[in-house]
């Protein structure tokens, strides 16, 4: 506790991080899996594992953009940096031991920014909820990046916002339920359907308080969500993460969490379209340069 309490206030971070506990809450995340690290191990090879099946599904490499990279523990970064020209981290905040291991590769550039939207929303003065919904995402590179990637954030977007507006705004917990749906729809949607290049999406889905092998609690954590078709079905995967081991969070009781895995992919031929030779070819345009300086409202570091 004194560890992490002397990394919060030795942290560089700007005050709107630490008002919105995005600083805390990768201090927290870091000295958890510190003392978690067998625990989390097979969640963490498989979601480098999909997201670097992701990244082979791609026609052309030549941007990744990576949602939620967090600390880092669940994105092979080396494998993006070797595969694409152009790797972007994207996140709230980035950790000094973060933009240490980007340095290394000259391809890696960090952005900040909140990409749901709502805190360009509320400069301009305006605040969702109620009758007014939430704005659309504000995903750098979303039109012409070749894989965006969002990393266990889904499930993180809305808490500080619904945390912040209940307490300046009165939110209504009906409203908050509400909002939280439309930021999860929302950037769902953006990665199946707006995205132009292979989306993914690795996310938390339920949480399980257990007793042994006895289930204590179960919570939805996300509830309402329907999740858009994917083609890529083989490729639509789940399992069981050991989040909170006995003596973690509770004395004698497991919390696991379950994770699901969603491949949108563009220009999927059929097997029996192409014997017959109906099926259209993709298009070569290449799209707008990806390394210019527009990166939707997100600032570099």
């Amino acid at each position: 506790m004194l560890a992490e309490l002397f990394r919060y206030w030795t942290t560089f971070a700007p005050e709107r991080v630490r008002k919105f506990g995005y600083l805390k809450r990768l201090i927290d995340l870091e000295f958890r899996h510190e003392r978690n690290e067998h625990a989390w191990a097979d969640h963490i090879l498989s979601c480098r594992t999909f997201i670097v099946e992701a990244a082979d599904k791609c026609p052309k490499q030549g941007t990744a953009v990576v949602l939620g990279s967090g600390l880092l523990l669940e994105v092979p970064l080396r494998s993006l940096a070797e595969r694409f020209d152009r790797v972007y981290l994207v996140d709230m905040f980035h950790m000094p031991q973060v933009r240490v291991e980007a340095k290394k590769h000259f391809n890696v550039k960090l952005l900040y920014g909140d990409v749901t939207g709502i805190f360009a929303m509320m400069g301009e003065g305006d605040y969702p909820g109620g009758s007014i919904p939430a704005p659309e995402p504000r995903i750098p590179h979303l039109k012409d990046a070749d894989l965006i990637v969002s990393v266990n954030c889904l499930t993180h977007l809305s808490p500080p916002i619904c945390a912040h507006l209940d307490h300046a705004r009165h939110l209504t917990e009906f409203d908050q339920d509400r909002l939280t749906l439309q930021i999860m729809a929302a950037h769902v949607d953006a990665i199946a359907n707006t995205a132009t290049g292979v989306g993914a999406v690795i996310t938390d889905t339920e949480r399980f308080v257990l007793a042994g092998d006895r289930v204590v609690s179960r919570r939805d954590l996300i509830p309402g969500l329907n999740f858009p078709d994917s083609a890529s079905r083989a490729h639509n995967l789940e399992w069981q993460w050991l989040m909170s081991p006995a003596g973690e969070d509770h004395e004698t009781h497991d919390i696991e969490h379950t994770v699901v895995t969603r491949l949108y992919e563009r220009f999927i031929i059929d097997e029996e379209e192409e014997e017959d030779g109906l099926a259209d070819d993709a298009p070569d345009d290449d799209g707008p340069d990806p390394g210019d300086d527009d990166v939707d409202g997100l600032e570099d570091v």
